[in-house]
């Protein structure tokens, strides 16, 4: 008995030491206004790591006398990956003091980079497009796909293109354009079909001169005329709602997220 409450506590021990011994360094606060955690607005603020692209967030970590360790956070496409840099405590010092001599972040601040900092939610993004939206994506290859979202399973954006199903992977994504709402217009209808429909009755008018039938058949070519125009309005009517409403271009790869915010 008394073996097995030795052996259960050694493992205890060893379970809570193990992760402690791990952790290498003690993170330290870079700034007492930022803290412990430098995120990706103030990064962009105070221009920290201006030359990693998608940042999400970093630590320093005081790893040993006059050395410091900094773990950056990025984003590569919907995986957070980890970078390491070191620092000496007179580089820590000198940034410190440079962040120190800039006005503070405000949420005005912070509003407006995290309108650019799309690449922070990129899985979101991705996951709420409506099913059965038409959308046109950048390949890294460089050509443009374009179709009718069927769904985004598994990091892939399953497509029906007017010739076959296609699945992208989203790390062959450099861009998507999309239309995150349909506006609508009801007052339009009436319109939109209206003039479809004259401009189906035209056409089959313009028939009935070209063939002479009799009396009866010209009045059964106008009616079908208008009736297909009828229909067709209601297509002329759904399309010109989806090309009217507003497009969403959401880049996925650094290049393209530049291309945008310019």
């Amino acid at each position: 008995m008394n073996y097995w409450k030795n052996l259960y506590k050694h493992i205890l021990i060893f379970a809570v030491i193990l992760p402690l011994a791990g952790q290498k360094g003690e993170v330290i606060p870079l700034t007492k206004h930022i803290g412990f955690t430098l995120d990706a607005e103030e990064n962009r603020h105070y221009n920290v790591f201006s030359d990693i692209p998608n940042f999400e967030s970093a630590q320093f970590f005081e790893v040993k006398a006059n050395r410091i360790e900094v773990r950056i956070s990025f984003v590569d496409f919907t995986k957070i990956k980890i970078s390491r840099r070191a620092f000496t405590l007179r580089e820590l010092t000198d940034l410190q003091f440079r962040i120190n001599q800039k006005p503070q972040i405000t949420d005005d601040i912070r509003e407006s980079f995290r309108k650019n900092l799309t690449y922070l939610r990129t899985k979101e993004v991705l996951e709420n497009i409506p099913k059965g939206q038409y959308v046109s994506v950048k390949h890294t290859n460089g050509k443009l796909i374009r179709g009718t979202l069927l769904s985004y399973r598994k990091e892939r954006l399953v497509l029906q293109t007017p010739f076959a199903v296609k699945q992208i992977p989203i790390t062959k994504l450099e861009r998507i354009d999309f239309r995150e709402t349909i506006i609508s217009k009801p007052e339009w209808k009436l319109t939109v079909y209206g003039l479809a429909a004259l401009m189906g009755l035209g056409l089959m008018e313009s028939w009935n001169r070209q063939t002479n039938p009799e009396w009866g058949y010209k009045w059964h070519n106008r009616f079908m005329g208008a009736i297909f125009g009828l229909f067709t309005g209601a297509e002329v009517y759904d399309t010109s709602m989806i090309l009217l409403s507003k497009k969403t271009q959401f880049g996925l790869t650094p290049a393209e997220l530049d291309k945008l915010n310019r």
